[in-house]
């Protein structure tokens, strides 16, 4: 008579143990192609606001440009014929306005040489021959983890009976600087104030 409590067998545990190795693999490989979706999509998020807060910030400046405190018209840089000076040639903007703490003149403009877009802030004078340089300017991307493709900038005349204006096109490309396949094209349309 043979006893009732018999061990696994030596074939039933390795059968058990590879049905378990094959549940622990198919398991972790969902796990992980699910752990790279998530990063690649948080990576895309993280570019696709960095592009749009720049362009945020660049909207929001154009439509200030021109603003004068006194009322009277528009603020222009010396030897600018529009509010916004534009020159496309070096994909530069170029603008003063009025701020609560006094007049601003700003530029954003486009480095090609290190793939970055730059900005500047100063309360001195500027004209359309000290503008665009690169000295003394912030990056606007995240320039750490994001690459700059291309800033283009088209500027429109646009003229009524009783004023002129300008509508300014601007283009952005960016992509990770540590992956090519994660990347952004937007543009913008901006219709510059006229303030007289």
């Amino acid at each position: 008579m043979k006893s009732a409590n018999q061990g696994f067998s030596l074939i039933e545990l390795l059968i058990a143990s590879s049905v378990g190795l094959i549940a622990i693999g198919v398991v972790g490989s969902v796990f992980l192609s699910g752990y790279q979706a998530a990063n690649k999509r948080s990576l895309e998020l993280l570019l696709e606001q960095d592009v749009n807060d720049a362009f945020r910030l660049i909207k929001e400046d154009v439509l200030r440009a021109g603003y004068v405190s006194s009322g009277s018209s528009s603020l222009k840089l010396s030897g600018a014929s529009n509010v916004v000076y534009v020159s496309s040639a070096i994909n530069c903007l170029a603008y003063v306005y009025d701020a609560p703490d006094g007049r601003k003149y700003n530029e954003v403009m486009y480095n090609s040489n290190k793939s970055k877009l730059v900005y500047r802030s100063s309360d001195d004078v500027k004209t359309i021959d000290t503008v665009c340089n690169l000295t003394n300017a912030n990056s606007l991307i995240y320039e750490k983890q994001i690459t700059v493709n291309q800033f283009d900038i088209v500027n429109t005349p646009i003229s009524s009976a009783s004023a002129t204006s300008q509508l300014i096109k601007i283009t952005l490309a960016a992509h990770l600087k540590n992956d090519d396949s994660v990347s952004t094209a937007k543009s913008i349309q901006i219709k510059t104030r006229n303030w007289q």
